[in-house]
């Protein structure tokens, strides 16, 4: 019979140590890298959230722009445009041409068929029939009209109709028309109201259509 010694029996642990895999040997060892390890890649990512916070990265977006709050935009104390003559607001047959007295037309008689009169809002990139585009007039909307603009003008009319679409005028057309006064180039009209331009001019624009949108002179200003 033979005797197991203490000594076999040290080394016959150190074998079975040595048999275990490495992170059954030391646990705690393991778990306390894991840990320092979460730690460092929450400081990492804190620190570059911190960077770029200070370089603007992660900051809130920047306000657009409001194109009405700028001092030169203010109409108090001016009559911006014509004022012109009404020619009623009568509906008559789609498809059924009317003489108006003003070019492009402020008022008068017009076609009234949903999904045709009134045109929907927004830019166009045809001309629309005056029998349609007066009912938005009568609406309390501004049409723009425009010829013979250079692509940079055309550009900044177009992104200035957008933002005041966007900042409380929604009832906007923008539209290429035939304009046969020499020399202008952008023509505005709101329900008995004008306005001719010989170029690009955001200050007169926007006077316009603060001065008229939804006028008291359109017959249905609340009616989209």
């Amino acid at each position: 019979m033979s005797t197991v010694t203490r000594r076999d029996r040290r080394e016959q642990e150190r074998a079975r140590r040595a048999r275990r895999p490495a992170e059954q040997r030391s646990p705690a060892g393991g778990s306390r890298r894991s840990l320092y390890t979460a730690v460092a890649v929450v400081v990492v990512v804190i620190a570059l959230i911190a960077g770029g916070r200070a370089l603007g990265i992660f900051g809130p977006a920047a306000a657009p722009a409001d194109p009405l709050l700028a001092s030169k935009y203010d109409v108090a104390g001016e009559t911006i445009g014509t004022h012109e003559a009404d020619e009623s607001n009568a509906h008559v047959p789609v498809g059924q041409k009317v003489t108006y007295k003003t070019d492009p037309p402020t008022s008068g008689s017009h076609w009234d068929q949903q999904g045709v009169a009134p045109v929907a809002w927004g830019i166009k990139d045809a001309t629309q029939p005056n029998e349609a585009i007066v009912h938005n007039l009568e609406h309390g909307g501004v049409v723009v009209f425009y010829s013979g603009l250079s692509a940079d003008d055309l550009s900044k009319l177009s992104g200035l109709v957008r933002e005041l679409a966007q900042n409380g005028y929604p009832k906007m057309v923008l539209e290429p028309y035939p304009l046969k006064d020499a020399g202008i180039h952008i023509a505005l009209s709101a329900w008995r109201w004008s306005l001719k331009l010989p170029a690009y001019d955001d200050a007169q624009i926007v006077k316009f259509v603060k001065a008229h949108y939804e006028g008291p002179d359109a017959p249905e200003p609340q009616t989209m």
